[in-house]
This record gives C-alpha cells, sequence and structure tokens, in this order.
C-alpha cells in the first residue's frame, strides 16, 4: 500500500517546539513503517506556510495526487499541521474519504463518525484560536518594544552589514560586511552605477546574506537606506491580508506614520558619503544624443525562442541588426539565449509591408473595430460584471453562515459540508466567468484605443502610406497593436484586429 506524508510550519521557530519538517517527517515515517505503508520520496510534501489558508503550494501538489487516485493513506504529524481551520480539515477529511484514501495523525486519532468529525473540528477551531491569540500578544509584545523605543522583530535574514542581536533587540555590526558596504557607497558616490557595482561584487565572489548574487537593484536599496547612517525607522510597511487566502501582500505607509528608534542600529558610513551617493544616483545618464539609427519595432518585437524582447544593434556603425535581450549576460544572470542576429531591414520592411496592407483601406478596420465593440456590447458587459462581482460576494457569504451554523454544532455535519462543497463549485463558474468578462472589458477598451490612434494616424499622413514618416510608422503599430514575435528564420506578426495579417508567418534565408 502507498502513502503520503504531508508536514508542515509556519515559521523556522517552530523548529524548537518540536515540531520542524524533519522531526514531523521522521515521525509519520514510523508511522508508515508500523502500519506497512510504503511512502516513495515523491510522496513526501514539506512546506513553510500559514495552516489558516488552503492556498499553499505543497498541498496543492497533495490533494492532486489525491485525486488521480495515486495514494492509499496520508499520515500527517497533528491536525493542525493540516489545517489551523475546523471546516478546512473537514473539507479536506472528506475530500480524502471519497477518494477511498484513510487519513492518519501520529499524535490524534479520530474516525470518519459523528462524533470523529465533531472533535476534528473542535481540535482545528482550538488551533484557528490559539493562532488569533498568538498574532495578539505578537502585536502587544511590539507595541511595547516600540514603547521602549526598540525595533520589535529583524526583518528576514537582516540588513547587510549588521548581526541581529535577539536580546538586547538591536543591530551589531559585522567588521567584513561593513566593509562591503563602505566600498559600495564609495563607488556609487564616485558616480559607477548599480549594475557596475553589482557585477564587481559578483566578479570578487563576495557572498550576499542569502548567498544569491547581487542585483543591481539591491545595490540601489542599499545606498538608498537611511538605516547605514544609523537612522532605524519602524512601520515603514503594512502588511495587507487577501480574505480569500494566498500570501499577504506589503504596501508602504507614508513617511508619517513611520517611527524612528534611536539607538538601535550604529552608523557604518556618514553622513557626507550618504549624501554623496544619493546625489550621484540623481546626477542624470550621459547621454550621446540621438541614436545614431532608428529600430521601428522596438517595443514591439520579442525573441521567437525565448520570449525576451528584440533590441536593435550596430556592427561597424552601419549594420542595424535586432538581437534578443537574453543573449547578453547581465549583473546577476548569464546568457540565456542563443538566437542569431536577425536584419533590421528585412524584419521592417515585412512588417511595414504587412501593416500596409491592411492600412490600404483604414475604414475596413474601422468597420471591423466598431463591428467587434458592438458585438462585446459594452454597457452588457459592465452590468454583468457588476453582477458577477454582487455574486460572488453573496456566494462567499452563503459559506460564511454556513461555517458559522457548522461552528455552533447544531446542524448535520454531512448536510453542511456538501452545501459549503456546491457553494465553492459555484463559486469556481462565478470567478471564471467574471475572468472572462473582465478579459473582454479589456479588449474593448483596446478596439477604442485602436480606433482612436487610427483617426489620429489617418488625419497625419492623409492616406498617403508612400510617405509615412518613421514616427508616422510607429504610430500605426501602436494603433492596430502591432506584436511580433522573430527569429532570424521567421516572423509572426499580431494584431488587435483579427485581419490577414494576424497571424502572418514569413520564412526567408
Amino acid at each position: 500500500m502507498k502513502a503520503a506524508i504531508y508536514a508542515r510550519v509556519s515559521t523556522e521557530d517552530q523548529e524548537k517546539e518540536g515540531t520542524s519538517l524533519e522531526s514531523q517527517t521522521e515521525a509519520c515515517l514510523k508511522l508508515a513503517s508500523e502500519k506497512s505503508y510504503d511512502v516513495p520520496q515523491h510522496l513526501i510534501f514539506k512546506e513553510t506556510f500559514s495552516g489558516l489558508t488552503m492556498e499553499r503550494p505543497q498541498l496543492i501538489k497533495l490533494r492532486q495526487n489525491a485525486k488521480n487516485g495515486e495514494l492509499d493513506a496520508i499520515i500527517i504529524h497533528t491536525p493542525d499541521r493540516l489545517a489551523r481551520v475546523g471546516e478546512d480539515i473537514l473539507l479536506l477529511a472528506k475530500e480524502f474519504t471519497l477518494k477511498g484514501i484513510k487519513l492518519l495523525f501520529v499524535k490524534e486519532q479520530w474516525d470518519d463518525s459523528i462524533t470523529g468529525k465533531l472533535v476534528a473540528f473542535m481540535l482545528g477551531w482550538a488551533s484557528e484560536f490559539e493562532a488569533a491569540q498568538i498574532r495578539e500578544r505578537t502585536m502587544r509584545g511590539k507595541r511595547e518594544f516600540l514603547r521602549r523605543g526598540l525595533l520589535p522583530q529583524g526583518t528576514g535574514r537582516g540588513l547587510y552589514g549588521y548581526k541581529w542581536d535577539k536580546k538586547e533587540k538591536k543591530r551589531v555590526i559585522q567588521e567584513f560586511e561593513a566593509r562591503v558596504v563602505q566600498r559600495l557607497f564609495e563607488m556609487t558616490a564616485e558616480g559607477f552605477d548599480s549594475y557596475t557595482v553589482a557585477k564587481q561584487l559578483n566578479d570578487h565572489e563576495i557572498p550576499t546574506k542569502s548567498g544569491v548574487k547581487w542585483h543591481p537593484l539591491t545595490v540601489k536599496r542599499m545606498v538608498t537606506n537611511p538605516a547605514y547612517i544609523g537612522l532605524t525607522f519602524f512601520g515603514r510597511t503594512r502588511r495587507i491580508h487577501n480574505n480569500r487566502g494566498g500570501k499577504p501582500r506589503l504596501e508602504c505607509r507614508p513617511p508619517e506614520e513611520w517611527k524612528l528608534l534611536p539607538d538601535v542600529t550604529p552608523p557604518i558610513i556618514g553622513k557626507e558619503l550618504f549624501d554623496k551617493a544619493q546625489k550621484a544616483l540623481q546626477r542624470p545618464k550621459l547621454r550621446t544624443g540621438k541614436p545614431l539609427h532608428d529600430y521601428l519595432l522596438t517595443g514591439y518585437a520579442v525573441c521567437g525562442y525565448c520570449g525576451s524582447r528584440l533590441i536593435g544593434t550596430c556592427l561597424n556603425h552601419h549594420y542595424r541588426y535586432y538581437r534578443c535581450r537574453g543573449a547578453y549576460p547581465t549583473a546577476t544572470r548569464p546568457q540565456i539565449c542563443h538566437a542569431s542576429y536577425i536584419k533590421a531591414d528585412v524584419a521592417e520592411n515585412l512588417v511595414w509591408e504587412r501593416v500596409r496592407e491592411v492600412l490600404e483601406k483604414p475604414e475596413v478596420i474601422l468597420q471591423e473595430v466598431q463591428q467587434r465593440k458592438q458585438a462585446n456590447d459594452f454597457t452588457s458587459l459592465e452590468q454583468e460584471i457588476v453582477q458577477k462581482e454582487r455574486e460572488l460576494e453573496n456566494n462567499i457569504n452563503a459559506e460564511h453562515r454556513l461555517i458559522n451554523l457548522l461552528r455552533q454544532g447544531e446542524v448535520d455535519t454531512d448536510y453542511v459540508l456538501d452545501q459549503i462543497s456546491g457553494i465553492k463549485r459555484e463559486r469556481k463558474e462565478i470567478e471564471e466567468r467574471l475572468s472572462h468578462l473582465t478579459k473582454l472589458q479589456e479588449e474593448n477598451q483596446s478596439l477604442e484605443n485602436a480606433e482612436i490612434k487610427l483617426d489620429e494616424f489617418c488625419s497625419r499622413v492623409r492616406y498617403n502610406l508612400d510617405y509615412c514618416s518613421f514616427e508616422d510608422k510607429r504610430l500605426a503599430l501602436d494603433a492596430l497593436a502591432i506584436k511580433v514575435k522573430a527569429t532570424r528564420e521567421r516572423i509572426e506578426i499580431e494584431g488587435v484586429v483579427p485581419l490577414k495579417f494576424s497571424p502572418t508567418e514569413q520564412t526567408w534565408a
């Protein structure tokens, strides 16, 4: 018989409590051996994620394996490792039971009876309640640290150049990293851009905190961080939680809401060097004037192999080509594409000829645009989108009402779970329809833009396509929302209006 193991922690601190991923897995493997289950390596699912949401990558994989009928049992350390919400535990338990999969826990035992389901729900409710209490205690602790002028926590792996002192809630300078920070600010103040600084650090194999390569954006963020001159702010961002699950997103707070904490971060550099670096960052880049050559397809063309942007380049100051951006290594990655150069004249002439065929009769295009707009019926779209958004809100509220009934324990558990499953299926259909309507709405907006820009184009060129300037041609590409996918051997053209050039494929030697 084949079994899967699922282990989960929310934070690294749980390892100290004996619930690390390794200890959970070890205990589950022991139970599997006692029950004579075989556990292949690819069926051991481990992740660090909140149990308050069902949108967990490894849990999704586990459910997919269960759906495919590959499992006889699923072994978990405790019910709260599976989920921290009572109804989620019951939903998952029912889902696995319907597939004939036995759910086994190392520390808890319960069956599929009404009593067993009630026990499972109470365990989940207690776990959810505990999580809420932990959050409340954590926020209370943070407020107390702030009152005393201390930083509540070190973020992530900590600020480069420092080590986090958990006891004192302060940063301590790391000598080697501090020298790197000093050099980083000096190079920036001398006029080196972030790309050059990152490349030099990578070339000298100087490690970051996380061990990944230096990125220009990382360099820029460090150079603009006032913590390096001893200014520490708390509350610069806030977490925005998604009511429908998933990871929270970070949102920047306005500066007036930041709290300055003195004596938390010792300075590594002086204010004079910091100010010089800021001025150097604000200094405009040196320009060599107008580019030597124009490239018609810049911004409209991507590589047919890897999908990266095609950029114009000139060989021997005369021969124009397009080449995949992925063919050039950057400060953080090697060359990712080996596509050959594409002759600019060949590609541009071919694209313009196809576009010109369409523009010979612009009234046909405008008529097509108007017909498609009428087919989509913008007013009806808006009304249905509002209706579907209202249905989605009602669906979510209906689920919450059923969950509250389930918590009260005075209803038939199986009946409520069936109702919740039906509501979730209905919600999926609503969300799929809403997604489709939103895409149609975006398409309508594109058609609206195309109509406006085509009018502008026609008034500028006065239907004389033989004398279009470079700017006129770019306006035409923009009006038709042209997208080009090109290699040396082939070019494909698409536009907002599916006329005879959409798509067109051309091959040349």
